[in-house]
């Protein structure tokens, strides 16, 4: 394509279609912005940056990328990844981590760190890790 504007109509359909083949999700107004990466050649595929609104919206996408491997031929080959976001919540998973080792005497492999809330609301909790009891066959029997 030539014009620019074109090229832009263009990705705002295929995603719309991609988006609403694969994960069953209709655009309404839900993408903040939307631009290609890199300089654009004819023979170049770049990605697609998208950034959503709604951040429910984009959660609900990622938690479904399963989606992607259904055999819609149109969207075969197609990847879907975090930006920048995904570095900056593994950073402060990274913090919350070397902060525990440094205050706490238990091991930091007992706790699981989760990323929790949105945008500057964002925060790491640690949860206890419990060890689930295990039964074998013997104390199965018993038990009845």
């Amino acid at each position: 394509m030539e014009n620019v504007s074109d090229r832009k109509a263009s990705d705002a359909k295929f995603v719309n279609d991609f988006l609403n083949g694969v994960f069953i999700v209709k655009l309404e107004e839900d993408i903040e912005k939307m631009h290609r990466l890199d300089r654009w050649l004819e023979d170049k595929v770049r990605p697609l940056l998208m950034v959503f609104k709604n951040h429910e919206r984009k959660d609900h996408i990622m938690i479904n990328l399963k989606n992607l491997k259904q055999p819609i031929a149109k969207f075969q080959g197609i990847g879907v990844a975090y930006g920048k976001e995904r570095e900056e919540i593994k950073q402060l998973v990274r913090e919350a981590k070397q902060d525990h080792i440094n205050g706490a005497s238990d091991d930091v492999e007992n706790y699981k760190f989760l990323v929790v809330g949105n945008g500057s609301r964002r925060r790491v909790i640690k949860r206890k890790i419990t060890t689930a009891q295990t039964y074998s066959p013997q104390a199965m029997e018993e038990t009845g």
